[in-house]
């Protein structure tokens, strides 16, 4: 995927239908485009919608990147489902050359770890127990109060976008 991203011949599918298969997207684009390609559905996360899948699909050529980005830009394809298909093409973050290491993760002053790390191995029969006066200990909890409102926040957003997903389905089988 690197290489096929270096050489521009990586796009990013969206709108699909969680359901599909990396087999049923390179379908897709060979019966509407007529190219052969490589598909592979991303995996769900904890932030990406249940109502919405996406793929990373690679192409032979550049050229065919071009073709079928021109063809979605100046029309529209509707999958089965009525979704439009969504194409991405650029700079993915994924693929970039420079990336940290630890994404999220702060940097600590050496000399207050030094401190916490003697404080903990002058007590030796609390070595299993959490220090609640710790730095790892604050940075824990503010983590945890922040992942729990976050969870909250996408089950809301996901639960609104259901309703109005079943709502629009509703309203399309009606006409």
């Amino acid at each position: 995927m690197k290489t096929a991203h270096d050489q521009g011949r990586l796009v990013l599918l969206q709108n699909l239908d969680p359901e599909y298969t990396s087999g049923e997207v390179q379908d897709i684009i060979s019966c509407a485009f007529e190219e052969n390609c490589t598909a592979r559905m991303v995996q769900h996360t904890a932030t990406s919608s249940p109502h919405s899948g996406q793929a990373f699909v690679i192409f032979k050529s550049r050229e065919a990147v071009d073709r079928v980005v021109k063809k979605l830009d100046d029309e529209c394809l509707m999958l089965p489902n009525q979704r439009p298909l969504v194409v991405c093409t650029g700079v993915f973050p994924h693929f970039s050359e420079k990336r940290a290491t630890f994404i999220g993760h702060l940097a600590i002053d050496k000399a207050r770890r030094q401190v916490q790390r003697e404080m903990v191995l002058s007590s030796p029969n609390d070595h299993c127990h959490c220090h609640n006066n710790t730095i790892e200990y604050e940075m824990a909890m503010a983590w945890w109060l922040l992942q729990s409102r976050s969870d909250k926040w996408w089950e809301k957003l996901y639960e609104q976008q259901g309703k109005e997903l079943k709502k629009l389905m509703g309203a399309l089988k009606s006409k």
